[in-house]
Order: structure tokens, then sequence, then C-alpha cells
């Protein structure tokens, strides 16, 4: 395995996924100056879904029949681009129309690196995936913070310093090409082994991997509802400051971070389903508890909440690599773009709801998601059950 490839692959998934999590910062700030509702801010946010997750398979599909590896730092450079245009246009339908862009960028970039990150992964699969995935996850978890600071030295007219760390990354990536195809030429036959293991389980039928796009669309409705509707949460209906927000938002998804390495390694051994299927269940009481507690607690639930939603994130990935051994890309876009995506379509659901029955309402729906998404993993494979027996 490239370690250092497959850490720079990380990087890129960090800055480009760092657009992701200021949005839900500037968006917040932004409904308060333009006098939005909440169904016109959550329409930004299922667009920004829209453009960097509903697609990605169209590049992944791409990916795979085309050596496309100009989408790295492509499409981490248009990422950048949008969002740090954000605060220097004026209008509403400038902004959606900035945001798609960036999020564009956002789903060129994801199906071409997490490829890339199967290609030079070792036989720990899960682990591999989680040290690429973990990247992104850190991006959304550092945009409230930087979000945060620009805010504060600024306002959103600074919007326009995000575009620093995009151009040194940007770069570094192109020039890191040249190493990036050796590195997946010399271990694409490696990788060869563990695909002809592969085969003999992935003949799983279309309903295992309808199912599997179900599961993930739910985590995400639910990772992306928690993540717009914190912030929502402290400043509209307890009045809180955006700072106190952004520091409870990062909170819950740094935490998320550390969930993604934690839960890649685990299904390495234990296997993804099983994974998948412990951390929808410990989700039910955690996110039906948000609204009671108080203090510390609050800290504390988050950051449970952050870890065991994202837990699942490259175990998701490797299971669906696993059922679509010929289509990596393709089946990367389907689990990091549309069913993510698609998930996030629930926002302008969630918009409507609290606009009528207010944000708690909100948090205690998202409560079901969950518990709807255990019972779909029931039927999936066990990977990692049948890899020991084939062995």
């Amino acid at each position: 395995m490239q370690k250092h490839i497959l850490y720079l692959l990380s990087l890129g998934h960090m800055v480009t996924d760092i657009n992701q999590g200021l949005l839900p910062i500037f968006l917040s700030v932004y409904k308060q100056q333009a006098g939005l509702t909440f169904t016109a801010a959550s329409f930004i946010a299922a667009l920004s879904n829209i453009s960097s997750s509903v697609i990605q398979p169209l590049f992944g599909y791409l990916s795979d029949k085309y050596q496309l590896r100009w989408l790295l730092p492509a499409g981490c450079l248009l990422a950048g681009l949008g969002m740090a245009a954000f605060g220097l246009v004026r209008g509403y339908y400038l902004l959606v129309a900035l945001v798609f862009v960036s999020g564009l960028g956002v789903a060129a970039y994801h199906p071409e690196a997490s490829k890339s990150a199967h290609y030079i992964s070792g036989p720990l699969q899960a682990g591999s995936m989680a040290i690429f995935s973990v990247g992104g996850n850190l991006g959304f978890g550092l945009g409230p913070i930087i979000a945060s600071l620009i805010l504060t030295h600024g306002g959103l007219k600074s919007s326009w310093l995000v575009i620093l760390p995009t151009i040194l990354t940007v770069a570094l990536l192109v020039h890191s090409m040249p190493a990036i195809g050796r590195a997946m030429g010399t271990d694409t036959v490696a990788a060869a082994a563990p695909q002809k293991v592969k085969t003999n389980y992935s003949r799983a039928s279309l309903t295992a991997v309808t199912l599997l796009v179900l599961v993930v669309i739910l985590r995400s409705w639910l990772h992306t509802g928690l993540t717009y509707y914190i912030p929502f949460y402290y400043q509209h209906y307890l009045h809180g400051d955006a700072a106190f927000a952004s520091t409870m938002l990062s909170i819950f998804l740094i935490a998320g971070a550390v969930g993604t390495l934690v839960g890649g390694r685990i299904a390495d051994y234990w296997g993804a389903k099983r994974m998948i299927l412990a951390s929808m269940l410990v989700l039910i009481p955690l996110v039906l508890a948000f609204p009671y507690v108080k203090g510390a607690w609050v800290a504390i639930l988050l950051a449970l909440s952050g870890f065991f939603v994202v837990s699942t994130f490259a175990p998701a990935i490797v299971l669906a690599q696993s059922l679509m051994p010929r289509h990596i890309g393709m089946a990367s876009g389907l689990m990091m773009g549309f069913a993510i995506g698609t998930g996030g379509l629930g926002l302008l659901l969630l918009g409507g709801v609290a606009d009528a029955r207010g944000v708690p309402f909100v948090i205690h729906l998202l409560a079901i998601v969950p518990a709807l998404a255990a019972v779909l993993t029931l039927p999936l494979p066990d990977i990692r059950r049948q890899m020991a027996r084939d062995h």
C-alpha cells in the first residue's frame, strides 16, 4: 500500500469537504441577514447535496470508463472557488448558482479519489478506506471552525480566504499526478487477488445493492439533518450565538471523523453489516435524548452521535465495492454521492416541518430514521463471514 499517496488523497478529501462544512454556518448567517424562511435556506442546502452528491455516480461511471485523474485537482479547485465567492455576491439566485458550482467540484473529486484509494489499499480495505474517508469527515468538522474564524474577522465578505488552502492542495495534487498513476499501476495487480475472492460473494442481487443504498440514504438524512439543525436549534430556538452553534457542530463532526477511523478498523474484523447495524441501533436513544439534555451533556451527546452516525461511512463504501467489483468508481459514486445526496434531499421535508411545527419536533422526527435503517440492514450479506468461509 502506498500510504503517502493515500494520505495525499485524504488531504484533498479534507480540503474539498471543508467547503461543505462551511455551508451550514455561512447559510445560517445568510438566512438571518437576508430574512430567508427555513424552506428557502433548506433549498440551498438541498441543491448543494444534489450537485455535490446525487450526480456522483455519473462521475463514477466516467471514472470507470476513462482515466480521469485530472479530476482530482480540478474538482478540489472548483469546490473552493465556489465557496470563496459565497460572501462576495449579492442576490439569492446568484448564491444558489455558486453553491451548485462548488458542489460540482465536490462531485468530481470523490469517485476518482475513492477509486484511487481502493486500488492502492492493502488487504485491510475498510481501514484504508477509513484513512481516505476521515479526510472528508475532518473537512466537515473543520469547516464550521474555519467559518467561525472567517465570520469573526470580516464577516461573510472574507469568504475569499477559503481559496488559500485550496490553491496549496491543488498544487500538491498536480505535482503528485505521476506518482498517483504509478501507484495505481503497481498496486492494481495486488488488488486483483482480493477481487477474485470478492466475485464469489459479489453476485448479490439488485435487491442487496438497493437495500444498502437505502440504508445510506437514511444515514445521510440523519447526518445532514443534525448537521444543519444543530445551528438552527441553538441560534433560532435557544437564541444562542453563532460561535456556540459552531462549536457544538464541530464537536459533532470531528467526533464523526474519529468514528470513521474506528468504524473502518472494526469492520475489517467484525464485518461491515454488523458495524452498520450496531451503529444504527445505538443512535436511536442518542437522538431521542438530544432535546432533553443541557450543559456539558450536550457536547457528550453530540460527540457520541457524530461518532456512531459516521462510523458506518467506510464500511458502507467497502461493502458496495465488494458487491460491484467491476464498477469501483460507480460503487463509490453511489455510496459517497447518490445515496448521501438523496438523503440530503430530506432537508426540504425537514424545512417544511420546521416552519410548521418547530425545530425540536424535527429532532424527534429524526430519531425514527436510524430505526428504519437498522431494519433495512438486516437482510444485507455478511461479507466478512463469507470471506472467512471462502478462505
